[in-house]
Order: structure tokens, then C-alpha cells, then sequence
């Protein structure tokens, strides 16, 4: 069985800043993975990279064992590969259910649906399903009606998360999604994930709050500069020196100015 996601010396380059400096990580099958680093350290630019939002510099990626490089991001989608973003994107003039049944098909069925109505019923219909389960899976099965703006913040992460799971994906990243969320929130983000790995999903996620980070997942990856720093068992990584440092910040204050320092600009994750 091919790994879900390998990444192979990965750099994706912007000029002279290095945002992706020559990353490998793997994540097997069935997995949930973690990505940690201090801000601007390539998580969210390695993100953009594997689902076709950034082109490589140099480097290989390969998801469930078909090279990404080259192919668009729809050509990516339907090949299994789905993301959440750091900002939640929904349309505030369509219904929850709408907004989930965009990530269905990467949307063609529902968009058609809407513009040909006589034509596309059936379409339409599928599209709705397959949202109306996804809502159920994320536990907001009452709420496919009303508008995005009408839901409170957790819940509309929950809904962004529904979304990519509309297209029934085998490899889904998410990009920092408790972010703004109380503690109560996190948790129940968090056993929700546990829930979709116990169904077989795997998942590759970006977050800040390690102690989450460190209880959920398999294993863990920590970049820093565009690099990796630790990679391995979840307890034993976080106690690993150099991702202290990296994280308490003495090793930058002590090398002083870095040309690296780009990097945080470039790369907000």
C-alpha cells in the first residue's frame, strides 16, 4: 500500500525567501499527522504546495502514490486530496448546505444545478446528499438551512470542515482549525478528528496548540525556516532541544539577524 502523502526534499522558493526549505515527511495511511512550528515556518506554504496552490522549486510530492507537481488544484481534489484554510471561507448568501455541497464534485454539480435547473435536478440532489451526510458526520445535521452567518464561530469551522469532507476525500488537511476557538470548542474539534481517523481518514493537520497537537496525533513533524527540525513520536518530539528553542526563540535571538527573517512574512503558518 503507497504511503498517503510523501514529501520529498520539498522547497518552494519566492525570490530569495526560502519558505519551503527542503522538507521530507511521510504520513501513512489511516494516520492523523501533526505539523507544528513557530509562525512563518512553511506549514501553511507545504499546504499550499501539496494541493497545487504554490508550485515546487524543487523537491517531489507524491499522494497516495501519484506525483501532485504539474497537476492543478480541481486535478488534485479528485484525486482525494482535501484541505480547510487558516480563514473560514463560506459564502454568506448561501445556505450552510449549499456552502458544504461545494466540496462535493469541487462544486460542478451544484453550480450546474443552479444555473440549469430543468437539466441538473438529479445533480443538484447528489450534491445536497452527499452535504447532508457530511453535516451529519460533523455533528450539525439541523443546521444545513440557514445561513453561515447565523452560526457561531465553532460551528461554522465545523461547517468548513464538512466541506471537504462532501467529496468523500482519503487525505485531508487542515490548516489550523481551532483557531479562535474556546477550550470547549477545541475539544470537541478534537475528538471529532479522533472520529474520523477511527473511520480511516487520514489527515495531516496545522496547529499552534501543541498540548492538542501532542494527544491526537500518530506522529509529529515540527519545522522551523522551512525546515524540519524533529520528526517522530508526539511526547517525545515536543521534548526534543531544538524544538524548544525553536519554540522559546533562543536559538534566532541568539544567531541574530537571519536572512531566513523573510520567512515569517511569506508564510503566515
Amino acid at each position: 500500500m503507497n504511503d498517503a502523502l510523501v514529501c520529498e526534499d520539498v522547497k518552494v522558493h519566492f525570490g530569495g525567501v526560502k519558505a519551503v526549505d527542503g522538507v521530507s515527511i511521510t504520513v501513512a495511511p489511516g494516520s492523523l499527522c501533526g505539523l507544528v512550528g513557530p509562525n512563518g515556518s512553511g506549514k501553511t506554504t507545504l499546504l499550499n504546495a501539496v494541493t497545487g496552490l504554490v508550485p515546487l522549486t524543487a523537491g517531489r510530492i507524491t499522494a497516495h502514490g501519484e506525483a501532485v507537481a504539474g497537476r492543478t488544484v480541481p486535478q488534485i481534489a479528485r484525486r482525494g486530496v482535501r484541505r480547510t484554510f487558516q480563514a473560514i471561507r463560506l459564502l454568506s448568501t448561501l445556505s450552510v448546505v449549499e456552502n458544504v455541497a461545494l466540496g462535493a464534485d469541487d462544486g460542478r454539480r451544484l453550480l450546474d444545478g443552479l444555473l440549469r435547473p430543468g437539466r441538473s435536478a438529479r445533480a443538484d440532489r447528489v450534491s445536497r446528499e452527499l452535504a447532508r451526510d457530511a453535516l451529519e458526520r460533523v455533528g450539525l445535521s439541523g443546521v444545513g438551512d440557514r445561513l453561515p452567518g447565523e452560526l457561531p464561530y465553532g460551528h461554522q469551522r465545523r461547517v468548513e470542515i464538512a466541506r471537504a469532507l462532501a467529496a468523500r476525500p482519503r487525505l485531508l488537511l487542515l490548516d489550523e482549525p481551532v483557531a479562535g476557538m474556546s477550550v470547549e470548542e477545541r475539544r470537541e474539534i478534537a475528538d471529532l478528528l479522533l472520529e474520523l481517523k477511527a473511520e480511516g481518514l487520514t489527515q495531516l493537520l496545522v496547529e499552534h496548540d501543541l498540548e492538542l497537537v501532542t494527544r491526537i496525533t500518530d506522529h509529529l513533524v515540527v519545522v522551523d525556516f522551512g525546515r524540519v527540525i524533529a520528526d517522530g513520536n508526539p511526547d517525545e518530539t515536543v521534548r526534543n532541544e531544538d524544538v524548544r528553542e525553536a519554540y522559546l526563540g533562543r536559538r534566532h535571538d541568539a544567531a541574530g539577524p537571519r536572512s531566513h527573517g523573510a520567512v515569517r512574512a511569506a508564510d503566515s503558518g
